[in-house]
């Protein structure tokens, strides 16, 4: 009876590890997964607005964008009205091809919708050193900068339009702006679209775009990286060959440390820290990555200039981060700036993730272009 006890208490125990186990794998694939495919809905314009589901996203204030299934644009203003279970924006731009009446659209942040609308844009394609090229946006007079470049690099389940929202500000202080795309991201091919690599791989594409703006006639570069660009960004200036040419850093809620930014969706998930250290272990593990589908296992603890034996870039450094942050914890850039004499924060009351841009644009404007002229 004692021994029968016995195994099956043992049993329960493996049944039980295995279980926590197979959590953090579907925890650690969540985290990298690609974007899944846009979700349009129901919405109906007329007498500029806009009518859409209500949900948490559209119920935030600001600015923000709609892509129809054509690929065309819609700017989306303030809330003008609400009816439950339909909130009615102010509608600010529309392509002129879309008449009023019923339509399909997919909510985004992604708040300006072509390079154009921000100055004179060249699309470019830069050489990578694994192969192939990567769609970019050279915005701007290239002349009239005189070799002050700005690199713009957005994060993950992103893409180029993304990062966008930090452009204008580029412009304004008289940088070029060059916005690049990366393996794995939105924009990427389905035969590419692999899981992210939380930066571990995909810097070496930015360090590409670096070397490009310096092959176009950049001497002075500054980062402006958004969430996980921000991993992309320390990395590179880390390891690149041409990280002497970077001046300075924008960060735009940045990725400083992952565990950190795991740890605070376990908790949001109301699952045990255990779960947490089982995702970040089954990453870290040979066999644990080939089962999500990465090239190389991902050592996401070591991802930490926050408060981990990483030193960080000796260059001036600019973060803006929400204090409601609720995917990156704005305690990391705190804590980094503490730390790091070089870098100021500039804290705002934003609602969701990166979204200072647009519910704060004018100071999220003045911030960054106050950063770039002081340089």
């Amino acid at each position: 009876m004692i021994r029968s006890l016995t195994v099956g208490a043992a049993a329960t125990g493996a049944v039980a590890l295995a279980a926590h186990a197979a959590l953090g794998g579907y925890v650690a694939r969540r985290l990298i997964a690609p974007r899944a495919a846009k979700s349009y809905a129901p919405i109906r314009i007329g007498d500029g607005t806009v009518s859409v589901a209500a949900t948490a996203d559209s119920r935030q204030p600001g600015t923000y964008g709609m892509w129809l299934p054509d690929g065309s644009h819609l700017v989306i203003g303030d809330i003008v009205g609400d009816e439950g279970e339909r909130i009615e924006r102010a509608l600010l731009t529309r392509p002129a091809h879309l008449a009023d009446g019923e339509a399909a659209g997919a909510w985004t942040s992604q708040s300006i919708g072509t390079p154009e609308s921000v100055g004179p844009t060249r699309h470019v394609a830069i050489p990578l050193t694994r192969g192939g090229t990567a769609d970019a946006w050279e915005i701007g007079d290239a002349d009239a900068a005189d070799g002050r470049w700005t690199i713009h690099v957005h994060g993950l389940r992103s893409s180029r339009h993304g990062a966008l929202r930090s452009t204008p500000a580029a412009a304004d202080a008289g940088w070029m702006s060059l916005v690049v795309s990366y393996a794995g991201d939105d924009e990427a091919a389905p035969a590419e679209s692999l899981p992210s690599s939380l930066g571990t791989r995909e810097w070496r594409d930015v360090d590409d775009a670096i070397g490009y703006a310096v092959s176009r006639g950049a001497r002075e570069i500054v980062l402006v990286a958004w969430s996980m660009g921000g991993t992309i960004a320390m990395l590179a200036l880390e390891r690149s060959v041409h990280r002497e040419a970077v001046a300075g850093l924008v960060l735009i809620a940045p990725a400083l440390d992952w565990t950190r930014i795991v740890d605070r969706a376990i908790r949001g998930a109301r699952l045990p820290a255990s779960v947490g250290a089982a995702a970040l272990a089954v990453l870290g593990s040979r066999l644990g990555s080939r089962a999500l589908g990465l090239i190389e296992a991902v050592d996401a603890r070591a991802l930490n200039w926050v408060d981990g034996p990483r030193p960080a870039p000796a260059v001036p450094t600019l973060i803006v981060h929400s204090l409601r942050d609720p995917v990156v914890p704005v305690s990391g850039s705190m804590a980094y700036v503490k730390r790091h004499p070089d870098a100021e924060l500039v804290a705002f009351d934003a609602s969701g993730h990166c979204n200072e841009a647009n519910q704060d644009p004018r100071r999220f404007h003045d911030a960054i272009t106050g950063f770039l002229r002081a340089l």
